[in-house]
């Protein structure tokens, strides 16, 4: 196993990502830029332009949403915790599904407004 050089535009190797410190394996399909830890779903702030590595901020993205592309694509919405970018990563086949579901699912159950009155006044 080796460490990953975020100064690279491809990977092949396994890595130790540096938020969970889980193990994260090369991409299996979708490209060959791994955006994000599929366990974790948390980025690093390394580009300026997808896939250039040019970035010096180097913070951790969290990740605070999802989006639905209109080809019904998922993509995860990262905001870095350093500089307060944000960015969309297109989601992969080995992400954390529950993970994807809880931030799909967290708008709806932290509604600004009483979900009871609303209802009633649409049904």
């Amino acid at each position: 196993m080796s460490r990953y050089n975020y100064n690279d535009n491809n990977y092949t190797d396994t890595f130790i990502y540096r938020n969970c410190g889980m193990t994260v394996p090369p991409p299996e399909a979708g490209g060959s830029h791994r955006n994000h830890c599929p366990h974790s779903l948390w980025s690093l702030h390394v580009d300026l332009k997808k896939g250039d590595r040019r970035c010096g901020c180097r913070g951790l993205m969290q990740p605070i949403s999802v989006w639905v592309k209109p080809s019904k694509e998922w993509a995860v919405i990262h905001r870095s915790q350093s500089c307060g970018f944000i960015r969309t990563n297109r989601i992969a086949g080995d992400d954390n599904e529950m993970i994807l579901f809880r931030l799909a699912a967290e708008p709806i159950t932290m509604l600004p407004f009483p979900a009871k009155d609303t209802l009633d006044k649409i049904i």
